[in-house]
């Protein structure tokens, strides 16, 4: 019985830690995205604000790709680097998209959905 108790209380920790290390990196990305969010789809606010998001994912990434993480979070980082990777390919095709004359119609908000569909299966493992 002591030794369930200390096993979950090593866990909780391990959870603790891996979404303090998966907060760390991605909630620069998490406030560009929002903020991507709220411009209007065409103007000048939103590829800036998308190139600004391309910046943060690819610092998030890089700085994912070297942590070194036990085998409790290396799922979870996982999906988060899914994330990252769905979010960097996404906004590098809407910024040409958008660069092209007339303007191609590109939904972005597909990519979005499913990038968070990957960052919340890796974060429901540290509930």
């Amino acid at each position: 019985m002591i030794a369930a108790a200390v096993l979950l209380l090593a866990a909780g920790g391990a959870n603790a830690d891996c979404a303090r290390l998966l907060d760390g990196a991605t909630a620069p990305v998490e406030r560009s995205l929002a903020f991507f969010e709220l411009q209007p789809e065409y103007s000048a606010a939103a590829l800036s604000s998308a190139r600004e998001l391309l910046a943060r994912a690819h610092d998030a990434r890089d700085r994912l790709e070297a942590a070194r993480v036990g085998s409790f979070c290396a799922p979870s980082r996982s999906e988060e680097l899914i994330y990252l990777n769905h979010l960097t390919l996404g906004f590098t095709g809407w910024t040409a998209a958008r660069a092209r004359r007339p303007p191609s119609v590109y939904d972005i908000a597909s990519i979005v959905r499913r990038a968070r569909a990957h960052r919340a299966r890796g974060r429901a493992r540290l509930r």
